[in-house]
């Protein structure tokens, strides 16, 4: 009979004997202690009595308590739960099965497997349920779903600490490496000669915030970065909510082939303009970037799309996000915008640690620098909806044309012919100098580039 019944239930996943391992190398060892500390926690146990030892173990280290056999067991009896565990006579057989103490960390990774596979069933079989009970849509099944599975994913991910000594040692270690390549830029390149060097270029784990007034070139300004991030082999991702694919092809296909958008959009191509647009079409062969038209997604989806493009290209370097205001975290009402855009950015910070990658986060500005007089400069107040998004950032970043005003109430007209400038203010640079420099703008083009060197005037490329 009990044969029949463990073969028509399945049994979750488990391995009893590395659990029984584990708690004999920590009855042994403090080292073994240490180690298995920081990988499992208590309800990683399958048996409920390994679960109740592993508890007080943990428990007596915190206390500083000298943990052995006889400590072991008499804390137990305290908690009432000694004749639960199988008395001394188990801790004792816990010890003598255990030969190999130094392999208490293998035991540990194995044991967390395990605990790892059954919380997975767990939350598949939660998710059967609902979509069984057809009380919820499905996209708030889904969403649920990412979340709890995101969860079970990050309780496996502990930060590991590292010695003081270590984190100096490889310290020196980048300086030396620097001053061996004459301070060659070690970020991501942005391509803008003046901005590379006051920022030393994007590094791994920013959230950089890109600001302007509408039409100032914001997009143009990220997809100039994208484009030749690409092209030095960083693998790039885009997160366009405002416009589709094709419109942002036909700005990248202008912006390198040097065919104005409008003839590209018309289709009014010369020949000449043909044997550019493909060798611009060439120039994308080989590169890793993508680019996402999600008109409607949630930090949590865009974390989940950039973790498989992660895998699928064997890795990740920047994020490009257009724009800010129009994401949403879900759950928040109309009259909670503040919080929401707080909750999004921070999301936002954290998937660029997790992911190890740097973030460029678009942002709107409130009407703030139209309405002031003087040369209209944004300012960090001027950041829209939220507060958190200035303290969030490691970066902020500013672009201001002086074409896009002609008085301080006026817009100016604008020549998309003529050589035009404009201001990129860094106003927050966690790591290092803010400051400003100052590029050309082509409109025809959607291009920013870099004046020449000796340029001082407007216009002077």
């Amino acid at each position: 009979m009990d044969e029949e019944r463990t073969n028509n239930v399945l049994i979750p996943p488990n391995d009893i004997e590395a659990e029984k391992a584990v708690l004999g190398a920590m009855l042994k060892s403090q080292d073994a202690r240490a180690d298995v500390a920081g990988i499992l926690r208590p309800d990683d146990f399958y048996l409920n009595e390994h679960q109740e030892i592993y508890r007080t173990m943990l428990e007596m280290e915190q206390k500083g308590t000298g943990v052995d056999i006889t400590t072991v067991y008499s804390a137990l009896r305290k908690r009432k739960t000694a004749e639960l565990v199988g008395g001394i006579t188990y801790l004792s057989k816990l010890m003598d099965e255990t030969i190999v103490v130094s392999n208490a960390k293998y035991y540990a990774e194995t044991v967390g497997s395990k605990s790892k596979m059954r919380q997975l069933i767990t939350e598949a079989e939660k998710i059967r349920e609902a979509a069984y009970s057809d009380d919820l849509p499905p996209e708030d099944i889904l969403d649920s779903a990412e979340q709890r599975i995101l969860e079970i994913a990050q309780k496996s991910q502990r930060s590991q600490y590292e010695d003081i000594n270590d984190v100096i040692f490889e310290n020196i270690k980048e300086i030396q490496e620097l001053e061996k390549q004459g301070g060659v830029i070690k970020g991501i390149e942005t391509g803008f000669r003046d901005v590379d060097r006051i920022l030393g270029g994007f590094q791994k784990t920013d959230l950089i915030i890109l600001a302007a007034r509408p039409g100032v070139g914001k997009t143009a300004w990220a997809l100039n970065i994208a484009e030749h991030a690409a092209s030095i082999g960083n693998k790039v991702m885009v997160f366009s909510l405002e416009m589709s694919n094709l419109q942002l092809g036909q700005r990248l296909l202008s912006m390198t082939s040097s065919v104005p958008l409008e003839n590209i959009r018309k289709g009014e191509i010369s020949p000449e303009d043909w044997d550019s647009l493909s060798a611009a079409q060439d120039s994308f062969y080989g590169t890793d970037m993508v680019i996402d038209e999600s008109s409607s997604i949630t930090p949590m989806e865009m974390k989940n799309k950039c973790r498989r493009f992660k895998q699928e290209k064997g890795g990740l370097d920047l994020v490009i996000i257009d724009y800010l205001q129009l994401m949403s975290m879900g759950g928040y009402r109309i009259e909670q915008r503040e919080k929401e855009i707080g909750a999004i950015t921070r999301s936002i910070k954290i998937m660029a640690k997790e992911l190890n990658c740097a973030v460029i986060l678009l942002s709107q500005l409130s009407r703030a620098p139209e309405q002031r007089g003087g040369d209209h400069m944004p300012k960090l107040s001027d950041l829209r909806d939220s507060g958190s998004i200035e303290q969030d950032a490691d970066i902020v970043i500013f672009l201001k044309r002086d074409d896009y005003y002609q008085s301080d109430d006026e817009r100016a007209q604008t020549d998309n012919n003529a050589g035009l400038t404009c201001i990129v203010n860094i106003a927050k640079h966690r790591s290092g100098p803010v400051g400003s420099a100052t590029l050309a703008w082509v409109p025809r083009y959607v291009k920013f580039g870099n004046l020449a060197p000796e340029a001082t005037a407007q216009g002077q490329f």
